[in-house]
């Protein structure tokens, strides 16, 4: 049995890293945050959830999540996570699922035995390389392009992929010198307007690149405050849009997390309406945030990949 399914992990891996650069292939991940360090039971529960989406994801997208301070005060109080490889090594295992681990690469004075052991004793073989919290901090190791860069000096067989902020000055620009030192996929933060990534897109036409478009639930107001804490670039009014309902009660929840879910839909229908003409491959990234919206993230990413699916499908045969 466990040479069965490590041949058809094998083969699940080869699928997916043939499906990042097919551009008639819609790729979607489900992003999950890892359960809490030292609590059996929570780790037991992310795998009975991720098992309830398995057949609508191509990969699992697990964060790397670190205590950081971004000049505000946290919304919640921090939590030692699971590793996101750990995890990852599970759902491979138990699950036969694909997985994709983020790495903040700059917290690592000396990365290459990490990257080794991701690869040979994990099993893991896509990786987003993450940069740090701000530009100003020294950190004690490489940032993402050096990296990579590492990763290809030691001829390692990774998959790497990155993040794109679309609002960040000369993305694009980012984006090509990152895709010029190995990394072959991108995901972006959690979009709420599509002026900067349609942009962004048009810009990057050409690139021989998959870039994920990220969205995730909305349903209570406390959502909007974590994600600002993480830095998400989110439009002034877009509280009163969302949040317009009664905050807290039923009716008021599920407008919230409608309107949601419809601001998703018209961003990703405008990136396909505004294609260059050779525009690079883009691909579909659900996060779940919290345990509160696990419900909502999974509604989301069936309504969000059945259209992503179709435009995919109707754009390949206008080529």
């Amino acid at each position: 049995m466990g040479r069965r399914l490590t041949e058809h992990n094998e083969k699940s891996r080869v699928n997916l890293k043939e499906k990042l650069l097919s551009p008639a292939v819609p790729v979607v991940f489900f992003e999950i945050v890892p359960p809490a360090v030292g609590k059996p039971e929570a780790l037991g529960a992310t795998l009975k959830e991720v098992e309830k989406v398995r057949h609508l994801v191509d990969a699992i997208n697990v964060p790397e999540i670190h205590d950081e301070a971004r000049g505000s005060e946290r919304t919640a109080q921090f939590v030692a996570r699971v590793e996101p490889r750990l995890l990852g090594a599970r759902l491979q295992r138990e699950l036969a699922m694909e997985v994709v681990i983020n790495r903040v690469t700059v917290h690592d004075a000396d990365p290459q035995s990490w990257l080794e052991e991701t690869r040979s004793q994990f099993g893991i073989q896509y990786i987003v390389l993450v940069g740090g919290e701000s530009p100003e901090i020294r950190y004690p190791g490489p940032d993402p392009s050096q990296a990579a860069g590492l990763v290809r000096s030691l001829d390692l067989p990774l998959t790497l992929g990155g993040i794109t902020i679309p609002s960040r000055p000369n993305e694009a620009d980012r984006i090509r010198s990152k895709h010029a030192v190995g990394m072959t996929f991108f995901t972006s933060q959690i979009l709420f307007d599509s002026n900067d990534i349609v942009w962004l897109v048009q810009r990057l036409n050409g690139l021989e690149a998959r870039i994920f478009l990220s969205f995730a639930p909305v349903s209570h107001p406390r959502d909007l405050e974590f994600l600002r804490w993480l830095g998400v670039d989110i439009p002034q009014d877009l509280d009163r849009f969302l949040l317009g309902a009664e905050p807290g009660s039923a009716t008021g929840k599920e407008t919230c997390f409608e309107r949601s879910l419809n601001l998703a839909q018209r961003i990703l229908m405008d990136v396909f309406d505004n294609l260059p003409p050779d525009p690079p491959l883009l691909g579909l990234n659900i996060e779940h945030i919290n345990r509160r919206n696990f419900p909502s993230a999974v509604r989301m990413l069936e309504r969000l990949g059945s259209l992503y699916a179709n435009l995919i499908a109707s754009h390949a045969r206008t080529f």
